[in-house]
């Protein structure tokens, strides 16, 4: 059986008056689509953020749609419980979940379109009570990859443009090189005297530790969580400021909050291990380029 990893943070349902951010970050054992018909032209669309989650609008079989832009996802994913017996299981930190292989014949982003375009169902109704909105799905890096896509999100748009593209003039003021493990973004980072593996991750509501590597800067004013998962099962997490550290970008981005999560399921699923996930209170407030081609990520100054 095919293995599937997912950390949603929507998954996580608070028990808190405070809600929990959403984490959307999916893996799957995929085979990627080097044939596809895909049909590209610059374009520049509008996005909503809800619980820290960037929302677009996008075409599937000619019909709108609300989907969340999600660089931890593997491709589209679309919002239908899956039927019948399937080969794919989701697994996560907090509980599995169906998940069923299909195809749709049309999906369009702005002025891009695939066609014939491999895609997953997962039920995401936990996801829409989370949010209170409609979500027909999520668009990750099956979708993403052969493109370079620039977030503004002062200005909350999005630019979709070709891979290595030669059309912007002018580029952020700082970038760090990023690899893929499986289909996500991880950069390197310093914590301390470790360097650590960071994905980065639109669909993150959090920035996200593994547990082990927080426990040094919990204090007793820490913040105490309980989240409950797919699973139903209640359990308890810390919220610690880290000095996470990036080379090339500045101290503004260290200190942070960071979600303490057991992160050993995503760690085994996973190509390599990754030590958290740089999310919405990390790239929030600033201009940023995710070129899959070049695979460097971009920041402009404020």
């Amino acid at each position: 059986m095919k293995g599937w990893m997912t950390m949603l943070g929507s998954l996580l349902v608070v028990l808190e008056a405070i809600a929990q951010p959403p984490i959307a970050l999916v893996d799957v054992d995929f085979t990627t689509q080097e044939n596809r018909n895909f049909v590209f032209q610059e374009s520049s669309v509008g996005f909503d953020v809800r619980s820290g989650l960037i929302l677009v609008k996008a075409t599937l079989d000619g019909i709108p749609g609300t989907y969340v832009l999600d660089t931890g996802a593997p491709g589209l994913v679309i919002n239908q419980l899956p039927q019948g017996e399937s080969e794919l299981e989701g697994r996560g930190v907090t509980g599995s979940m169906a998940v069923e292989e299909t195809e749709v014949g049309q999906f369009r982003l702005g002025n891009v379109q695939f066609y014939q375009l491999k895609a997953y169902k997962i039920d995401l109704s936990y996801l829409e009570k989370r949010l209170l909105c409609e979500i027909d799905g999520l668009i990750g890096y099956e979708v993403l990859r052969k493109m370079e896509i620039v977030l503004d999100y002062p200005n909350q748009t999005i630019t979709f443009l070709p891979e290595f593209a030669s059309s912007m003039d002018v580029r952020g003021d700082a970038f760090f090189p990023f690899h893929l493990v499986n289909h996500i973004p991880v950069v390197e980072a310093q914590l301390g005297k470790r360097t650590i593996s960071l994905g980065v991750d639109t669909g993150a509501g959090a920035n996200v530790l593994n547990k082990h590597l927080g426990k040094p800067y919990q204090t007793k004013n820490s913040k105490q969580k309980q989240v409950r998962g797919v699973d139903r099962k209640i359990r308890k997490t810390t919220v610690v400021q880290a000095p996470v550290d990036i080379n090339g970008l500045g101290p503004e981005k260290q200190g942070q909050e960071y979600w303490l999560l057991d992160l050993s399921q995503l760690r085994s699923d996973l190509d390599h291990s990754i030590d958290g996930l740089l999310g919405f209170p990390f790239l929030k407030g600033g201009k940023w380029s995710i070129d899959y081609g070049a695979q460097r990520i971009y920041k402009w100054s404020q």
